[in-house]
């Protein structure tokens, strides 16, 4: 007989040595009257005095336990045992369980091996908010639990049933833009294995992505769903699952957007998992910043830091991921739709790999402060994942003569260079990119200076100089160059393609100040303003084809003019 008080579980202190604020750890009380002689008699009783559980985890998380008291009675060897605890995050647990005691033949006391077993117990969580904060990454859970559970057999073969039902279940990844809800979930187990019988989620459209192109409102209609379903053996831990998504929301946020479709399964032992899917993209819309995040390389060690834990699963995985017909990437200065078809590959002791090929259907690429026309966009995948090839090739469309970029090798190492058509040399590719035209008569000089001079104003991060003022002002082209007001006289000239020097019977020239603004791929409207004298022009040029053009200037000069232009070498 006797009674005790203050026993304190989980005390944590601060580092300066003071407890932590809260209500504190949990304090238990307890009384007992048993007497153990030819047979076992008596109480004992065991309940909270204050104070409440505390979880490890990524935010320590109480269980707001506000009651909890446990009884044992014995009559003649049998025991009862009963259960009551609530708590605001807790919930309730109530439970009752039978048995039979006997004395050891080597002394002491033991349930009798072959003593019937009988007992129940049921929990009911109102809410699961406080397993996100557990979590190591942002995660936000909710909806709540209810658990039943049986016990029968004797303590030598014992026999659990057990039956767990989930209503308004909701799982947020919040950084990712992960939103699952309203779920629903149904498992059963007994001795040999746990049957998930039903998890379900009907999770509708919260957000709409930046760009207008996918097709949000006919996809979003009604909402998305994901299914999972199957079971696992518990001596052997050999399960398999089915699960399949129809039009499921996965990312919901402006910049990274995706309705996911597909269906797949996974087998697993309790030491391995292999995944097995198929998925089709059925429409999204991604946006990367202009410039990668910093981060550290791999060589940085960070002191104090826990190193990853142990191995875990063994996880393997063959994916087949299909692009569909309405995905879209505006990234590092890219904004094209994007199709194609990947395998995905994934194998213990083996990086994460990847066959197929991933196409760009149009879009453009902005280069050297100008829209290019992406004429073809294809990254193909023959193993590592972070390494494909690449052949790319980005036009600026309309002109006499159409200059962009190439890019071949791989992402590790890429190989860039200056095309056109018809060929030109390099410097004034380069021109017609940035100008939209020759390099002027007298500029022979500036000529070797140009591809320089584009890599150290035009190149870079952002943009680099020019490009930056020209967006702050709203312009496509912001230029001083040499030549005459107006770009291309109205008398006659001949220029040999290539060649850098024209034949032309005026002598006008000097340094021409040029801004410029593309209404549409074949309207731009230009405001030349000469830096030596009093000329100036307003200029609209629509290209009705690659050779022909229509050109209306108003100021100094006020004309309209048709242009044919035939280039040779």
């Amino acid at each position: 007989r006797g009674s005790l008080s203050g026993l304190a579980f989980g005390l944590q202190t601060r580092a300066d040595g003071r407890p932590r604020r809260g209500p504190g750890p949990l304090v238990l009380g307890a009384e007992w009257d048993l007497r153990l002689a030819e047979s076992a008699e008596g109480e004992l009783r065991v309940f909270r005095e204050a104070g409440d559980l505390e979880l490890s985890g990524e935010i320590r998380t109480r269980l707001g336990l506000e009651h909890f008291e446990a009884w044992l009675t014995a009559r003649d060897n049998r025991l009862a045992l009963s259960l009551d605890a609530r708590g605001s995050e807790f919930g309730t647990l109530s439970g009752a369980l039978t048995a039979l005691a006997e004395r050891a033949p080597e002394g002491g006391w033991r349930l009798a091996p072959q003593g019937e077993l009988l007992g129940s117990a049921r929990l009911q969580r109102p809410s699961i908010a406080w397993m996100g904060r557990l979590m190591q990454e942002r995660i936000d859970t909710s909806g709540r639990l209810d658990a039943a559970f049986s016990f029968s057999g004797t303590p030598a073969d014992p026999l659990a049933t057990g039956r767990i039902e989930g209503a308004d279940l909701a799982v947020a990844l919040v950084d990712q833009g992960l939103h699952l809800s309203g779920g629903e979930l149904l498992a059963e187990f007994d001795r040999d294995r746990l049957r998930l019988t039903r998890l379900a989620f009907i999770s509708p459209n919260r957000v709409r992505p930046r760009d207008n192109r996918p097709p949000v409102e006919a996809l979003t209609a009604t909402p998305g769903t994901l299914d999972a379903s199957g079971e696992i053996e518990l001596d052997s831990g050999a399960g398999r699952f089915v699960f399949r998504a129809e039009r499921l929301p996965l990312l919901q946020r402006v910049d990274r957007w995706l309705i996911l479709s597909g269906e797949g399964e996974a087998r697993s032992t309790w030491t391995t998992l292999a995944l097995q899917a198929d998925f089709r993209a059925d429409a999204g819309y991604v946006e990367l910043a202009e410039t990668p995040a910093p981060s550290l390389s791999d060589d940085v060690v960070i002191l104090g830091r826990e190193p990853a834990g142990g191995a875990g699963l063994a996880l393997s995985a063959d994916l087949r991921v299909r692009l569909g017909d309405h995905l879209y990437l505006s990234a590092l200065g890219v904004d094209t739709r994007l199709t194609g078809e990947l395998r995905l590959r994934l194998a213990e002791g083996r990086p994460l790999s990847a066959t197929g090929t991933i196409a760009t259907a149009g879009g453009s690429f902005r280069g050297y402060g100008q829209n290019l026309s992406i004429e073809r966009g294809l990254i193909n995948f023959q193993g590592a994942l972070d390494n494909p090839g690449l052949n790319v090739v980005a036009l600026r469309k309309g002109l006499a003569v159409e200059a962009g970029l190439a890019i071949g090798g791989t992402v590790r190492r890429p190989q860039i260079r200056l095309v056109s058509d018809p060929p030109v040399p390099d410097p004034e590719k380069l021109s017609w990119i940035v100008l939209g035209r020759a390099p002027d008569a007298g500029a022979g000089a500036d000529l070797g200076l140009l591809l320089p001079a584009a890599q150290a104003l035009l190149g870079g991060p952002g943009g680099g100089m020019t490009e930056q003022l020209s967006r702050s002002l709203g312009f496509d082209e912001f230029s001083i160059g040499q030549g005459e007001v107006g770009g291309v006289s109205r008398r006659a000239t001949s220029r040999v393609v290539g060649s850098g020097s024209v034949v032309d019977d005026g002598t006008l020239g000097g340094q021409v100040l040029t801004l410029g603004k593309r209404l549409s791929s074949d309207v731009y409207l230009s405001f030349e303003q000469s830096l030596g004298g009093a000329e100036s022009l307003v200029k609209l040029t629509y290209q009705l084809s690659r050779r022909v053009s229509l050109v209306a200037r108003g100021g100094t000069d006020n004309a309209v003019d048709v242009y044919y232009t035939l280039s040779f070498r």
